[in-house]
């Protein structure tokens, strides 16, 4: 949250830090509960993964889109030869958990269920999901390199992840708030491990900031970033067109390699039927 002070006259008379603080207390106190819950199979899940120590991973928080995932996790083995993807399931649906992790199984991909979360706030329950595999996972296996993938990021050419990283301590797709404030956006974010060890890292939202899902990390990982002087993603929109769809749609890249499909939980049926002819057309090694 902004310091009291940053708060102008008229915020003050509206109540508005008021309101900010009471709000990241509660939010503070959910995310305490949830850091502490535990996954059944957690354990044996950095049992079974310890090797990724000083390795590169990506972390996948899949929510309630097994297609998606499936296309992810199929790109992934064909174009990232350097990164390791792990999922962490945070549906609510059952039924949905059932076929993700049956997903994961055919692709070969580590899967671990998360703890029912207990907000529906999309936002929170993002943030919330994150910091959990950041504190319970990432720093148990320790690796060089870890970074956070939407479910619906589909890496369509040959990328490598390690070389985004090659001389700075961050890496991803810049977003700006008011007042100065950025962040990198919780869909393609990459961390030097090492420099997050002792920071306090948190990925829920500070909307005091106008900083979305991950904007609380603004103190421990970007204040003291000069930005100016940081590689940051690209992102495009292309008009794209399938020759069984009629109307071409824009389609938005990150970095040129990574396909948005975009708000996937609540797209229309043309939307995601496009996608899915999209994906046949990749499939059959189209450029």
């Amino acid at each position: 949250m902004r310091y009291l002070t940053e708060f102008s006259a008229m915020e003050w008379l509206g109540l508005v830090p008021i309101r900010h603080t009471l709000k990241q207390i509660r939010n503070d106190a959910w995310l305490a509960f949830y850091k502490n819950s535990r996954a059944g199979q957690l354990d044996r899940f950095l049992a079974e993964h310890g090797h990724l120590t000083n390795k590169n991973i990506a972390l996948i928080v899949a929510f309630e889109q097994p297609w998606a995932l499936n296309w992810l996790l199929q790109m992934a083995n064909r174009n990232v030869a350097d990164t390791t993807f792990l999922v962490f399931d945070n549906s609510r649906n059952v039924s949905k958990r059932i076929e993700i992790e049956q997903v994961c199984k055919r692709n070969q991909a580590p899967y671990l269920a998360l703890p029912p979360n207990p907000t529906r706030h999309v936002n929170r329950s993002h943030g919330m999901a994150m910091t959990w595999v950041y504190h319970n996972v990432v720093r148990a296996i320790k690796p060089r390199i870890f970074g956070f993938i939407d479910h619906d990021l589909i890496p369509v050419r040959k990328v490598s992840v390690a070389d985004k990283l090659a001389d700075q301590s961050v890496y991803g797709l810049l977003n700006e708030g008011k007042f100065g404030f950025w962040y990198l956006w919780a869909g393609y974010c990459f961390f030097d491990y090492a420099g997050t060890i002792g920071k306090k890292i948190n990925f829920l939202y500070d909307f005091s900031r106008d900083l979305d899902t991950g904007g609380r990390n603004w103190n421990s990982l970007y204040r003291d970033l000069d930005r100016r002087q940081l590689r940051v993603a690209s992102v495009e929109n292309v008009s794209m067109n399938v020759a069984s769809i009629k109307n071409p749609r824009m389609v938005q890249f990150v970095d040129r390699n990574w396909l948005h499909i975009g708000g996937i939980s609540y797209n229309s049926p043309d939307h995601l039927e496009f996608f899915r002819e999209l994906q046949i057309v990749l499939n059959q090694g189209l450029s």
